[in-house]
C-alpha cells in the first residue's frame, strides 16, 4: 500500500494553473531559424533530431464559436526539432503548409478574422468555407494538419495524420523546409488506380516497422456500389513502394437500416471500427477494432447548427458512433502467408476504445501477447483533447493498461491488467523499440498528460503488483510530454538508456528538453529553450545514422558555423555548497528559485542587401552581462561572446510581401528582441541585487545602445 501511495499518490498535486500557455493564440516560434539552447550534461552519444508534433495555434479562446480552434487535433500544426549533437542542443520549428495554415496566414495569423472555414472538431463557419472552396486546390497544400506522428520511410521522414491517401508531408529534417506530400510509389489497385466505388476512409496513424525497414499499416475502405466495408493491410518498403496485400471483407451492410437520429440499427458486426494504432509480432499483424464504429447512415453532411443565421456548424466527430454493447474485436493477419487467420474477428467484452500500443510478441505457447492503453469509451477524442477541458480539469483516471492474450488455435481472447490499479490517468506509452515484437519488461507512460507537475511512470509489465514500478517527477511548474527511449551504445539491459522528454515551464512560458536516466528515472541533463513550445501529441528521435546523414557536426556545418552554433560552454561557479547542476543530478527536484533565461542563438543576424524591400537590420548589439547561473551568483563575469537570435527573413513567414516601414517609426525585430532581452535581464538583476532598480537598468541599457549605434553610424560614414 505504501508503494502505491508513493507511486501514484501524486494525483492530487497536479495543476491546470497556467497550462493555457501550451495552447497559444498565435505562436510565432517559426520566425527563428535556430535557437541555441543552454544545456548541461547532454550525453554525447545522442546525435540526431528529436522531432516533436506541435498543436501550435488556436486563436483567442475569448472569441465566439466559429472564430477559434478549441481541439488539439484542429490546431494549426507545426514541427519542432531539437538538433542534439556533441552535448549541445539547437531548437527550430516550422508550420506545415497545409490549407488551414495558408488560410490563417492570409488573415495575418488572426483566427478571429479568418474564422474556421474547414470542418473539424471545432465549430466552423459554413459561409467562409463556401468562399474558400472556390479557391483552386494546391496539391502540396493538404486539407489536414499532419500533426499526429512521424514515419520513417528509408531515410526520409513523413509528418503524418490519418488521411489514407497521402499520409503526410515529407520534409528536410536539417532545415525544416522542402515540405511536399510524400510521393508513394503505388503498386496497388486501391491507391494507385483508385476506383470511384472503392473509397479509403481512415488509416491508423501508428504504424509498425520490421527490422528490415518494412512498414505495416492498415486502413478502412468502403465499396459504395456493393455496400461493403473492408479492412486493408498495406506495406511500405524503404524505397516508398506501397502495396496493399490484404483486404478483409466485413460483408454487405443494409442501407435501409438507418433509424432515428441516423443510428445504424442493422447488424453491427458488418461495420468496421476505428483503429488509431496497430501492433505486430514477428509473424503476425494485430488489428484492434474498437467499439467506435463507422456509421454509413452518417455518410452525408452533418445537420446544420440550430443557429442557422450564424452560418455555424457544430464541430466534432461525425460519421462514427460508439456502441456500448459492441465488443472489442481483433483481426489477425499472417505476414508470411499474406492471409487472414481470422475468418471472423475474435471478440472480447466489454466495449473498448484503444489509443496506443506498448508492444506485442509471441509467447512460448504460440499465443499472441499484445499490450495496449484502453478506455471504456472514446472520451479522449470527444472530451479530453478540447482546450476548455484541459485548462479547467486534470486528465481523468479512465485509462486501463491491459495485456491481451490471443489464443489463435482456440479463437479465444483473454485480458489482464499490467498495473495494480484498474484505471489510471496515463497514456502516450513508449518502450525501448529495440525490443519491438520481443518479450520485454519495461514501458513508460505520461501520467496526467497536459497538466503541470505531472510525471513519467516506468511500468514493469512482468509484475502487475507494481512493486518494481518507478516514477520520474521534476519541477512542479513543468508539463511533461511523451518520452522517447534512446538506448546507450553499449547497453546490456533493456532499460539502459535515456528518455528524451519535451516540457513546458509554465512559470517562465519557456520550453525545456529533459534527459532522464531510464535505469534510475532521475534527471541527468537539461536544455533550456529560450521561447515557449506549445503542447502536442507525439515525439520521435531519429539518429543521423538512421537518416543517412554524417554523424556529428561534420558535413552539415562549415567550421565557422560549428564554432558559432555549438560553442563550448563554461561551467558556472557554484552558488551554494552544491552547484545547481550537481543538485540536479542528485535529485530530480529543482531549486526553489525558478530558472531564468533570455533568447540566445547560434548565428549572427542575417543582413539583407540594399536591393531588399525590407529595412536593414541594425548592427551588432554591444556586449552586455547575461545571467549564467540559477540563484544568487557570487560574481558576474563578462561572457566570451554574444549570441544573437537568428530570425527568419520576413518573406519566409508571410505569404504576401511585407511593406517597408522606416526603422524610426517601427522598431525592427532585432530592436524588439533587444528591448525584450534587456527587460528580462534587468528584471533578473533587480531580483538578485537589491541595489539595482529595474527602471534605471532599462534606461541605462537603452542609452548604451543609442550611443553605440551613433558611433557605429559615424564609423560606417568614414
Amino acid at each position: 500500500m505504501l508503494i502505491l501511495l508513493l507511486l501514484f499518490g501524486s494525483a492530487f498535486s497536479q495543476s491546470v494553473r497556467k497550462v493555457h500557455l501550451g495552447f497559444p493564440e498565435a505562436w510565432d516560434g517559426d520566425k527563428y531559424k535556430e535557437l541555441y539552447c543552454p544545456s548541461k550534461n547532454i550525453p554525447k552519444f545522442l546525435d540526431g533530431y528529436f522531432l516533436c508534433q506541435l498543436s501550435a495555434s488556436y486563436g483567442s479562446q475569448r472569441a465566439p464559436a466559429g472564430r477559434k480552434l478549441n481541439h488539439m487535433i484542429d490546431a494549426i500544426g507545426a514541427v519542432g526539432a531539437f538538433h542534439i549533437s556533441n552535448g549541445q542542443v539547437v531548437f527550430s520549428a516550422q508550420y506545415y503548409p497545409a490549407r488551414p495554415y495558408k488560410i490563417w496566414e492570409f488573415y495575418d495569423r488572426n483566427m478571429t478574422k479568418a474564422s474556421v472555414p474547414w470542418a473539424g472538431w471545432s465549430d466552423y463557419n459554413l459561409t467562409a468555407m463556401g468562399k474558400w472552396e472556390q479557391v483552386p486546390a494546391n496539391q502540396d497544400s493538404a486539407r489536414f494538419h499532419p500533426n499526429l506522428d512521424f514515419w520513417r520511410v528509408g531515410n526520409k521522414i513523413i509528418a503524418g495524420t490519418e488521411a489514407p491517401y497521402w499520409v503526410g508531408y515529407e520534409f528536410d529534417v536539417k532545415t525544416l523546409d522542402k515540405f511536399k506530400l510524400f510521393p508513394f510509389v503505388e503498386e496497388n489497385d486501391v491507391f494507385g488506380n483508385p476506383k470511384p466505388s472503392m473509397i479509403p476512409i481512415s488509416m491508423a496513424i501508428h504504424e509498425r516497422r520490421d527490422s528490415d525497414g518494412t512498414i505495416w499499416g492498415s486502413f478502412s475502405a468502403m465499396n459504395f456500389n456493393e455496400q461493403r466495408f473492408y479492412q486493408g493491410i498495406f506495406t511500405v518498403d524503404e524505397s516508398g513502394v506501397r502495396r496493399v496485400i490484404g483486404m478483409y471483407d466485413y460483408g454487405v451492410w443494409d442501407p435501409n437500416a438507418c433509424g432515428k437520429d441516423d443510428e445504424y440499427i442493422g447488424d453491427k458486426t458488418l461495420l468496421p471500427g476505428y483503429i488509431h494504432s496497430i501492433t505486430t509480432t514477428q509473424n503476425y499483424v494485430i488489428l484492434p477494432i474498437t467499439s467506435l464504429l463507422i456509421n454509413p447512415c452518417k455518410f452525408k453532411e452533418p445537420p446544420l447548427s440550430k443557429d442557422a443565421r450564424a452560418s455555424l456548424q457544430k464541430g466534432g466527430l461525425w460519421g462514427m458512433d460508439f456502441y456500448d454493447m459492441v465488443p472489442m474485436r481483433f483481426l489477425i493477419f499472417d505476414k508470411n502467408t499474406k492471409q487472414w487467420i481470422t475468418q471472423k474477428p475474435f471478440e472480447v467484452f466489454p466495449s473498448m476504445f484503444v489509443t496506443h500500443q506498448l508492444n506485442a510478441y509471441e509467447d512460448t505457447n504460440g499465443n499472441l501477447v499484445a499490450d495496449m492503453v484502453v478506455y471504456d469509451s472514446h472520451d479522449p477524442y470527444v472530451k479530453y483533447f478540447y482546450t476548455d477541458f484541459l485548462t479547467s480539469r486534470i486528465y481523468p483516471s479512465t485509462a486501463r493498461v491491459l495485456r491481451f492474450t490471443i489464443d489463435i488455435e482456440s479463437n479465444r481472447v483473454m485480458y489482464s491488467y499490467l498495473i495494480p490499479q484498474e484505471t489510471i490517468a496515463a497514456d502516450f506509452s513508449q518502450i525501448n523499440h529495440n525490443f519491438d515484437e520481443k518479450p520485454y519488461k519495461w514501458a513508460y507512460l505520461v501520467e496526467h498528460p497536459f497538466a503541470s507537475d505531472n510525471t513519467i511512470i516506468k511500468v514493469n509489465v512482468e509484475d502487475p503488483s507494481g512493486v518494481n514500478n518507478k516514477q520520474f517527477k521534476t519541477d512542479p511548474t513543468l508539463v511533461l510530454h511523451e518520452p522517447w527511449f534512446v538506448a546507450r551504445p553499449d547497453a546490456r539491459k533493456e532499460d539502459d538508456g535515456v528518455l528524451l522528454i519535451k516540457a513546458l515551464d509554465t512559470a517562465e512560458n519557456k520550453g525545456v528538453l529533459l534527459v532522464v536516466d531510464a535505469l534510475t528515472m532521475t534527471e541527468i541533463g537539461r536544455a533550456y529553450v529560450p521561447i515557449s513550445v506549445p503542447f502536442g501529441f507525439h515525439n520521435r528521435f531519429f539518429s543521423k545514422k538512421e537518416l543517412g546523414l554524417p554523424e556529428g557536426l561534420a558535413g552539415i556545418y562549415g567550421a565557422s558555423e560549428i564554432k558559432n552554433k555549438f560553442f563550448k560552454t563554461t561551467t558556472p561557479k557554484p552558488t551554494t555548497e552544491n552547484g545547481f547542476w550537481s543538485r540536479l543530478v542528485a535529485s530530480t527536484r529543482a531549486p526553489t528559485v525558478p530558472t531564468k533565461w533570455v533568447p540566445i542563438s547560434a548565428k549572427p543576424v542575417e543582413r539583407l542587401g540594399p536591393e531588399s524591400p525590407y529595412p536593414t537590420y541594425p548592427g551588432p548589439i554591444p556586449s552586455s552581462i547575461l545571467p549564467a547561473v540559477v540563484g544568487r551568483p557570487s560574481s558576474i563575469t563578462q561572457p566570451e561572446d554574444i549570441r544573437m537570435v537568428t530570425m527568419r527573413p520576413p518573406g519566409t513567414i508571410a505569404t504576401r510581401p511585407v511593406p517597408y516601414v522606416p526603422p524610426s517609426k517601427t522598431a525592427s525585430p532585432v530592436r524588439q528582441l533587444y528591448e525584450h532581452t534587456l527587460k528580462a535581464f534587468c528584471h533578473w538583476l533587480s531580483k538578485i541585487f537589491k541595489t539595482v532598480v529595474f527602471e534605471h537598468c532599462v534606461e541605462g541599457g537603452n542609452k548604451a545602445i543609442r550611443g553605440y549605434l551613433d558611433v557605429h553610424k559615424r564609423q560606417r560614414a568614414v
